[in-house]
């Protein structure tokens, strides 16, 4: 984290509530880039995006510079907006039984360009947390340490889940996704 942030958050915490502002102008928009991922409405994704604001307002003491604070405030908002799709109970495709693929199978398959429009498809079908993953990964490029912080898992699951979750939108594209 930047020195210049550190300072301010050490002037907020001293009752400077105003230069939160700051770090509301420059880190909504990361924030609320992993937050549309999971929420269906823009509308609602807003919300949990000023939600999370606050909670980091509310716990800046907590802060505790492991991570720098864009990363920290995108945690906030992913856990937010999990919570949000937990209570509403939504519903995202889950394939228990997967048959054993190889790399080169799988990777055959993303390199067809006119392909590229299914994979998206495909990828709206994970679970919230798979395409929070994929999309921080693979999109945002992420270092796994960040994301791990980000999620709260240990950065070896989630290579272990991005392999897996590789595997699964091969087997929808191979499949199918208008279904």
């Amino acid at each position: 984290m930047q020195t210049d942030e550190q300072e301010m958050i050490a002037q907020i915490l001293d009752g400077h509530i105003e230069d939160f502002g700051y770090f509301l102008e420059r880190y909504s928009q990361e924030a609320f880039a992993i937050v549309v991922r999971l929420v269906p409405r823009q509308e609602d994704a807003e919300e949990l995006v000023q939600d999370a604001f606050v909670r980091a307002f509310n716990r800046l003491e907590t802060f505790e510079r492991r991570s720098s604070f864009s990363t920290w405030i995108c945690r906030i908002a992913y856990t937010t907006a999990v919570s949000w799709l937990r209570k509403r109970r939504m519903k995202y495709l889950s394939i228990d039984e997967q048959p054993k693929l190889t790399d080169a199978e799988v990777d055959e398959t993303l390199d067809d360009e006119s392909r590229i429009e299914e994979l998206r498809r495909a990828i709206t079908l994970l679970k919230p947390d798979e395409q929070t993953l994929i999309t921080l990964y693979y999109y945002d490029n992420r270092p796994l340490n960040d994301i791990a912080y980000i999620l709260d898992a240990e950065p070896n699951t989630l290579a272990t889940r991005l392999h897996r979750i590789r595997r699964k939108l091969y087997l929808l594209m191979k499949h199918g996704t208008n279904k």
